[in-house]
């Protein structure tokens, strides 16, 4: 009898990293096994039920499951595997698997292999969504090479994928998956094919996500339950660090000289931002064990935090009167508040952390104070008020005032 089961293996996985999903095939007494592609933390696996708690997760190993059970099945019925050992019995279902496994130009083969080796499990996952997604649309997908995916394979996968995500944005995360794992393949030399020279990936305007500084001075006072104002407390302090990323604010370590120092998970660019009385203030609310903030005291990793986080802050905007918001609108929101201030675009850019490459772009970099005063300006206006004379300001009021002693002396 020959049986099979996931095994998350984390025999030689160090404390925080990912470990690789695997299917366990048991013959006589003897034990193998076969990779999914798929990493997960931990934390992320429940040990009991043998599943990913993420059901993207789940669907795409399963659907790797049922592949090698449907083979294994075939190759009983054929008689294939009688004296094997389990690990004979693993070989000859890789040599079935061939344009999964063994062929480098085999397209999901691939797939699985650059998703596997994201620096991220929460990246990973996304991949492997989208591979559950192909699987579910293309029957035949595990035996596609590079060469049968064209310009109208695509266009059909964004029909399929238009059933069940009518926004287009939300489909273009799956396609630009997909593109990504071609020019990983184009620069080992795996495939010349590329069909997206002539196929672009149009996105949809999105609508503004911004709260206005009255909106954001009433949701900041706002007398609400403690629990609730753990929530929009997190918030603010995003907000008053220049919209400072949710992943980067949960691994937080320590505040220096007045100032958080850190590299941006997203792209490793060091960061330095002054910490204004006011965020500070915060800050000690949220105080954590480990890091500087408490979210991760509670949840293992930053998806099921901002998952929460996000969930509580529609409530309170429901609740208040507001939009919807999410942690993401405390980024939006300074912009173009910083905008409305008049403060420079290449100020508001470097705050950002976008960069052109330019001259001034590098002065900006280099000179942090620039981004301190404008941080400082933002945090006057929406907490109190208080909004700065701009040059225009002052030239306009000194046109009117003299335009009024022009008229007095007239008289």
């Amino acid at each position: 009898m020959i049986t099979t089961k996931f095994y998350l293996d984390t025999r030689k996985t160090e404390p925080g990293k990912s470990a690789l999903l695997k299917i366990s095939i048991t013959k006589d007494r003897t034990v193998s096994y076969l990779s999914t592609g798929i990493r997960l933390l931990p934390s992320d696996w429940d040990a009991g039920a043998l599943k990913a708690k993420s059901a993207a997760v789940q669907v795409s190993a399963e659907l790797r499951k049922a592949d090698v059970d449907t083979i294994l099945l075939d190759l009983q019925r054929r008689r294939k595997l009688d004296g094997l050992t389990a690990r004979e019995v693993r070989d000859r279902i890789l040599e079935e698997m061939t344009p999964g496994e063994r062929e480098p130009d085999r397209f999901l083969g691939v797939f699985r292999k650059f998703a596997s080796t994201r620096p991220k499990p929460r990246t990973t996952e996304i991949y492997m969504a989208t591979v559950a997604r192909i699987l579910a649309f293309d029957p035949r997908a595990e035996r596609l090479s590079f060469a049968d995916i064209s310009i109208g394979w695509l266009d059909r996968f964004d029909s399929f994928l238009s059933v069940t995500s009518p926004k287009k944005n939300a489909r273009n995360i799956h396609l630009r998956n997909i593109r990504a794992v071609f020019n990983y393949a184009r620069k080992r030399g795996i495939t010349q094919h590329y069909p997206f020279l002539n196929y672009e990936i149009r996105g949809e305007a999105t609508a503004k996500r911004c709260l206005p500084a009255d909106r954001l001075r009433r949701l900041f006072a706002a007398n609400l339950p403690a629990w609730k104002k753990r929530y929009v407390d997190f918030f603010e302090v995003s907000f008053l660090l220049i919209g400072m990323n949710t992943e980067d604010l949960v691994h937080a370590t320590g505040i220096e000289d007045g100032r958080l120092e850190y590299r941006r998970a997203k792209t490793g660019r060091p960061y330095s931002i002054k910490v204004e009385p006011e965020c500070m203030e915060v800050i000690e609310r949220l105080r954590g064990k480990d890091w500087l903030l408490n979210p991760l005291d509670t949840y293992s990793c930053t998806h099921h935090w901002t998952s929460k986080v996000d969930n509580v802050l529609k409530d309170v905007a429901a609740e208040l009167g507001l939009p919807g918001f999410s942690m993401y609108w405390a980024r939006h929101s300074w912009a173009t508040i910083a905008a409305e201030l008049e403060i420079p675009r290449e100020t508001i850019a470097a705050a950002m952390g976008h960069s052109g490459g330019t001259v001034t772009d590098i002065y900006i970099n280099f000179d942090r104070s620039k981004i301190d005063r404008a941080n400082r300006q933002v945090i006057d206006y929406v907490l109190y008020g208080k909004r700065q004379q701009t040059v225009q300001d002052i030239l306009s009021r000194s046109f009117e005032e003299l335009r009024k002693q022009i008229a007095g002396n007239a008289g």
